[in-house]
């Protein structure tokens, strides 16, 4: 091999190697979201590791909501790795979403609001900043300016955009609170063990209580699916809770171990699973939720506000039930630690946060004389009742900017 190849091949080398070791290229990082409360606005800002393209903008469906797109940008932030965390002013909890055509950071709005800037600055100290104003607004105002931006090119956004459908105004005033006892009548569920009562009984006992410690509070409207001993289906427990237009539904349970296991033991709460989701979407649709003929409903944009209302029930539902497992286990020891997922019927409205509470095991001695104990089920239900005053606690919570429901249009789930 003569000087000239060889030194070419050295040359050659020597650049790939030159080229291994360059740092790999990464996404526009987001390292930071701060917030600015001020007398007239609130001021958001994100701070990435290099300038950044976005827009912002509202949505008013399923729920009042602030979007910022930011095509690329990966999440960065220390102490929030899981890509979500609390805001502040009229921002309320946020989240990191990589998926879709952009990445994006979704805010839930404590109250009906609008972009009134949004713009760049340079780093100053730290990272690019993009900065995003939003000042409160009249429920008429917010609803007109909201909608994914003109140039949305993926279908689910421009059909999104031409969607026209009612808006709910919060109304944390009296929040709505459904309680569901579970059986009933002809239906006394799992029998009771060591001389107790049957599970229809002290679901009743359960929510009687839940019921009167909720209304001393002054700031529910509490109802009922059944407060004696009758027999209801468990359709018609959904039916009563889409009337009354409720902000959360809670059904009673005692749960019972098989083959006579007397071990288990201690409370548990359930949400939707994704096998319910699908069962839910499958009623919504059956019955008429979300559909309406006109020129600007079409079959796609009621599928998609469908599928938004089922995602926010089931991160609204998680939530109240990572809440509610904190708060019971004060007094009563937890099945499970973390929020378990069905699909019961009960749960299977497509717009209401809702949870099933398995108060403890009536196959469990220990259980058993507990939930047969008045007290000790006063006890209980005060930790639930607390678990839905802090869900409640701040006006941007579950369902006080929730959706009016497409049925109110179509008329057919909610008459």
């Amino acid at each position: 091999m003569d000087i000239v190849k060889r030194l070419w091949l050295k040359a050659f080398f020597a650049a790939l190697v030159a080229l291994a070791t360059l740092p790999v290229a990464q996404a526009d990082q987001i390292g930071a979201v701060r917030f600015g409360v001020h007398d007239t606005h609130t001021r958001i800002v994100i701070e990435t590791s290099s300038p950044v393209e976005f827009n912002a903008f509202t949505l008013a469906e399923p729920a009042a909501r602030l979007v910022v797109n930011m095509p690329g940008a990966s999440w960065a932030v220390r102490g929030l790795e899981g890509g979500s965390g609390q805001g502040h002013g009229l921002a309320g909890r946020f989240r990191f979403d990589p998926n879709g055509q952009a990445a994006r950071l979704v805010f839930d709005l404590e109250e009906a609001a609008v972009v009134v800037r949004q713009f760049t600055l340079p780093p100053d100290g730290g990272g690019h900043r993009i900065v995003v104003d939003i000042e409160a607004a009249p429920v008429q105002t917010f609803t007109a300016s909201s909608g994914f931006p003109t140039d949305s090119v993926t279908l689910t956004q421009l059909v999104a955009e031409r969607a026209q459908v009612n808006y709910m105004p919060p109304r944390c005033e009296r929040i709505r609170v459904v309680i569901d006892p579970g059986h009933g009548g002809r239906d006394p569920g799992a029998p009771g063990r060591f001389g107790g009562a049957s599970e229809s009984t002290l679901a009743l006992n359960a929510g009687l209580a839940l019921r009167d410690l909720l209304n001393s509070r002054g700031r529910y409207e509490v109802i009922m699916t059944r407060d004696r001993d009758v027999f209801l289906e468990l359709d018609e427990r959904i039916r009563v809770a889409q009337r009354a237009e409720a902000d959360l539904f809670i059904s009673l349970h005692a749960d019972a171990a098989p083959n006579g296991n007397t071990s288990a033991r201690g409370a548990a709460v359930y949400t939707l699973s994704d096998a319910g989701t699908t069962r839910a979407r499958s009623r919504a649709m059956r019955d008429g939720e979300w559909i309406v003929t006109s020129e600007t409903r079409t079959a796609e944009v009621n599928a998609l506000l469908l599928d938004m209302s089922l995602r926010e029930k089931r991160n609204q539902s998680l939530t109240f039930a990572e809440s509610m497992l904190s708060s019971v286990s004060t007094v009563t020891p937890l099945f499970r630690r973390e929020p378990l997922e069905r699909g019961f019927w009960v749960l299977l409205d497509s717009q209401i946060p809702a949870v099933l509470f398995e108060m403890g095991f009536m196959t469990n001695p220990d259980d058993s004389r507990n939930l047969n104990n008045p007290a000790f089920m006063q006890r209980l239900m005060e930790t639930v009742a607390s678990s839905i005053d802090d869900y409640f606690e701040s006006c941007g919570t579950a369902g006080t900017l929730r959706t009016a429901a497409a049925s109110q249009q179509s008329g057919s789930a909610l008459r």
